[in-house]
C-alpha cells in the first residue's frame, strides 16, 4: 500500500466513526515538594550497602511500622516506624537474595518472609541465564520474623548493622523444593504463595506447619520469557478468597473452606494484542466497596467484581509497560506507579469518582538535601495508616520514597 493511500485509508477511517474518543487522562504535575525520600540506613556507615538494597517487597504490620524486603546479593530486611521516620536496617537473611513481593503481616504482630533466587539475568540472554539457576536449587524458605522481640532486645543507643543476620527470624523451612517464592500474603492463620520458575500456587497452614501444593497454575517456562504469566500479586476478596492470574492472564480462585483452586479461562486481565501468553499481574488491592483493582505487565489499569465477574479495562495511564504498585489513598483514589525496565518510575493517580486517569509525571524529590532527586525503576507501593504512600526503588543505589497525595 502506498503512502497516499494509508493517508486516505486513515483519513476515511476516522470519517466514519466520528463517536471514538481517545482516553480520558489528563497531566497532574506532581509537586515535588508532596515527595520525600529516606536512606536505608543512616549514613554514611550503616545503610545497606550498593547491589543489595534493591527495594522489592513493602508491608505495613499490626505494630504500624513499614517493613521492607530487599533483593541483590543478600536479601536483608528493614523497618521504618511513622512516629520517627526513619529507616532502621534489621538484618540479613544468610544464604537468601531476594524477598520479592513476599513479605506478609499477621494480626498478631508477625511478618511472614519468602524468599527467591535474585531474578534478574542478562537482557541478551533473555531469561537463560536465569532458568540455569534453579538447577540443584533447594527452595525458597517462609521465615516469621517477630518485630516485638526485636525490639525489645535492641540497646536504647544501638545503631543499625545490616552485616548482621536478622535475629529473631524461626526457619520454617522451604515452601516448595526447588521453587522460590515470588508473591505471597496471609489471611485467616495461613499463608499464600506462588512460585517461580514453576508457577505452583501453595497454601501454608501456620498452626500446622504443612504446606500444600496445588501445582502449577501457568504452562512451562519459556526462555524469551521465563516468568510468562506468573503473577506477582495475590489478593483475598471480601469472602475471603484468593485471587490471582495464570496463563494467558487468565483469573484463578482458591477457597480455602473447600480447598478448591479454580481457573477461569474466560476471564483474562487485559493486554496488548499478540501478548497474551505473557499477561502477568504485576499488582492487586482491594477497594472499600469489595472490588478488586489491579495492573498488568503491559501498563493496563483494570477492575475486577468477584461477585458478578465482570473484568472493567480501565486503559492504559502511562505509555511504558509495567504496572508495578498500586495502593488507595485515604479519598479513595487509586495511586500507582509503573515503568519499564531501564526507564524511569512514573506516578499516576486514578480518581474513581471521575473515572479518569491524571498522571503525576516521574518520581522525583526537590527538597533539602535531595535536589532533583530522580528514582529510576520501582516494584512495590503501599499506603500508610495515615495516608501516605510509600515506593520502593530498585537501582544498585535505591530508596525509600514518600508520596503525600492530599489535594
Amino acid at each position: 500500500m502506498s503512502k497516499r493511500m494509508s493517508i486516505s485509508l486513515a483519513i476515511a477511517l476516522l470519517t466514519l466513526a466520528p463517536g471514538l474518543t481517545a482516553q480520558e487522562t489528563t497531566m497532574y504535575a506532581a509537586n515535588p515538594l508532596r515527595l520525600d525520600l529516606r536512606v536505608l540506613g543512616q549514613p554514611p556507615l550503616d545503610v545497606i550497602p550498593p547491589g543489595e538494597c534493591a527495594i522489592t517487597s513493602l508491608v505495613f504490620g499490626a505494630d504500624g511500622c513499614l517493613y521492607g524486603g530487599t533483593s541483590g546479593k543478600r536479601a536483608h530486611l528493614f523497618v521504618l516506624d511513622p512516629k520517627w521516620g526513619h529507616v532502621f536496617p534489621l538484618g540479613h537473611l544468610p544464604g537468601q537474595e531476594s524477598i520479592f513481593h513476599a513479605l506478609a503481616a499477621a494480626p498478631d504482630g508477625s511478618i511472614y518472609i519468602g524468599t527467591s533466587l535474585f531474578n534478574q539475568g542478562r537482557i541478551d540472554e533473555r531469561g537463560k541465564d536465569i532458568l540455569l539457576r534453579y538447577k540443584g536449587y533447594e527452595g525458597g524458605h517462609i521465615y516469621r520474623f517477630t518485630p516485638g522481640k526485636e525490639l525489645q532486645s535492641r540497646n536504647r543507643t544501638q545503631t543499625p548493622d545490616p552485616s548482621r543476620p536478622l535475629p529473631f527470624a524461626l526457619d520454617l523451612g522451604v515452601a516448595v523444593p526447588g521453587e522460590s517464592v515470588v508473591s505471597l500474603i496471609y489471611g485467616n492463620g495461613v499463608l499464600y504463595g506462588v512460585t517461580f520458575p514453576g508457577g505452583h500456587f501453595f497454601v501454608m497452614d501456620l498452626k500446622t506447619g504443612k504446606t500444600l501444593d496445588k501445582g502449577p497454575i501457568c504452562g512451562l517456562p519459556l526462555n524469551e520469557e521465563p516468568f510468562r504469566s506468573i503473577p506477582r500479586a495475590l489478593v483475598l476478596d471480601t469472602k475471603g478468597r484468593v485471587w490471582g492470574t495464570g496463563d494467558y492472564g487468565a483469573l484463578f480462585d482458591y477457597w480455602p473452606e473447600t480447598e478448591d483452586l479454580t481457573r477461569h479461562p474466560d476471564r483474562r486481565i487485559p493486554c496488548e494484542m499478540g501478548r497474551e501468553y505473557k499477561a502477568i499481574v504485576d499488582a492487586m488491592v482491594l477497594s472499600r466497596d469489595g472490588t478488586i483493582y489491579g495492573g498488568t505487565s503491559d501498563g493496563f489499569v483494570f477492575r475486577f467484581d468477584p461477585e458478578t465477574m465482570k473484568i472493567q479495562n480501565l486503559g492504559k495511564p502511562i505509555w511504558q509497560q509495567r504496572i508495578r504498585g498500586l495502593a488507595f489513598s485515604q479519598d479513595g483514589d487509586l495511586w500507582g506507579v509503573g515503568g519499564e525496565p531501564g526507564g524511569s518510575a512514573r506516578v499516576f493517580v486514578y480518581r474513581t469518582q471521575a473515572g479518569s486517569f491524571e498522571s503525576g509525571g516521574m518520581l522525583h524529590v526537590n527538597r533539602t538535601p535531595y535536589y532533583a532527586w530522580l528514582a529510576y525503576e520501582a516494584e512495590s507501593m503501599v499506603a500508610g495508616p495515615d495516608g501516605t504512600l510509600f515506593i520502593g526503588e530498585t537501582g544498585r543505589l535505591a530508596h525509600l520514597y514518600l508520596l503525600y497525595p492530599w489535594k
